[in-house]
């Protein structure tokens, strides 16, 4: 344990919240003025935190049902008073102002996947890199390794034509574009820097002209013109169709909607794979307070019953990342 490893104890659990958001101020100024913050958090640093967190989730939300109500007093008092703290954060604060719309845009992700602290203070650094470590920011890196194999693993079964939903910049299949050429890509996306930073990727890594100019389609535009727009995905026009960023916008009846859609337009023998955070994500109360950022979650019997009578499931299984935060549905059409 090095000198700035903390040697206290827990915080003591308070007894109002007024108490408690008292304490985490107390706890952050303490922090900025220290010389601990310009080292990496450490795990002491982190828990300690973490448990302050917890004491304003336990007392701001009702019995058996913690966290901050939308909208409420407690909710604006905890935005007011210790939001801008966490804001310091370059990726918190991208998720909270939302430049392009939207929390969870293609340069938040790509900062995540980077992977590292940014800011112009030794406190901005810290703060960012206790965010980075969060665990639903983790799991968007497990979740990005596992489709990176699973795209390895169809292209091995002979999978050539692959459609990615909602694709951001497309990382997980920038991560594999040195080792494996598909035949046709097709991105969709509603923002059109993401698209053009996914092009900027696949040149970057001598991806193109090896998957070749004409075979990567970069289509801008919603869900809804895929849903109303019949030639734009012929059915069992695709081997590997995959959308992991979307579906925690979606109600249930646009889900359902949208996975039959994809469904028809999956090849015989080729896989789905649709990603959502699960309703036992711990960090689904920092999200909505601090980022006003708020998921629809799923857990895995959810997930199945987006494929339950689908024509021809051979399997379906759901798969979790390794901080339990994410699932990965996965399900195979018959041949």
């Amino acid at each position: 344990m090095n000198s700035l490893t903390r040697r206290l104890p827990a915080p003591e659990p308070t007894t109002s919240f007024a108490a408690a958001l008292s304490s985490l101020m107390a706890w952050l100024d303490e922090l900025e003025n220290s010389e601990r913050v310009t080292a990496a958090p450490t795990e002491a640093d982190a828990a300690w935190l973490d448990a302050l967190l917890l004491d304003l989730w336990r007392l701001g939300g009702t019995p058996g049902a913690p966290g901050l109500t939308r909208a409420s007093p407690e909710q604006g008092r905890f935005r007011t008073e210790a939001g801008p703290r966490f804001w310091r954060s370059a990726v918190l604060r991208r998720c909270w102002e939302k430049p392009r719309g939207y929390a969870g845009d293609y340069l938040m992700m790509e900062a995540l996947y980077r992977h590292t602290p940014a800011g112009d203070t030794p406190f901005e650094r810290w703060m960012d890199a206790w965010a980075l470590e969060l665990p639903g920011f983790q799991a968007v890196r497990n979740r990005r390794d596992q489709l990176a194999e699973l795209l390895r693993a169809e292209h091995a079964r002979g999978a050539r034509r692959v459609m990615n939903v909602a694709s951001g910049s497309a990382p997980e299949l920038v991560a594999v574009a040195r080792e494996i050429s598909f035949e046709n890509v097709t991105l969709l996306d509603q923002d059109q820097g993401a698209l053009d930073a996914a092009l900027a990727h696949f040149t970057r890594v001598g991806a193109l002209p090896a998957t070749r100019h004409e075979a990567l389609r970069l289509w801008c535009g919603s869900v809804l013109e895929l849903l109303r727009n019949r030639s734009d995905l012929p059915r069992g026009s695709q081997d590997f169709i995959y959308s992991i960023g979307l579906y925690d916008y979606l109600t249930e009846r646009f889900a359902r909607r949208l996975t039959t859609k994809l469904w028809d337009g999956l090849a015989p023998g080729g896989l789905l794979v649709l990603g959502n955070f699960n309703g036992h994500n711990p960090m689904h109360h920092f999200t909505e307070s601090a980022l006003d950022w708020y998921l629809i979650y799923r857990d895995p019997a959810d997930l199945l019953r987006l494929v339950d009578g689908l024509p021809g499931v051979e399997q379906a299984e759901v798969r979790t990342e390794d901080t339990g935060c994410l699932h990965l549905l996965v399900a195979r059409k018959a041949g």
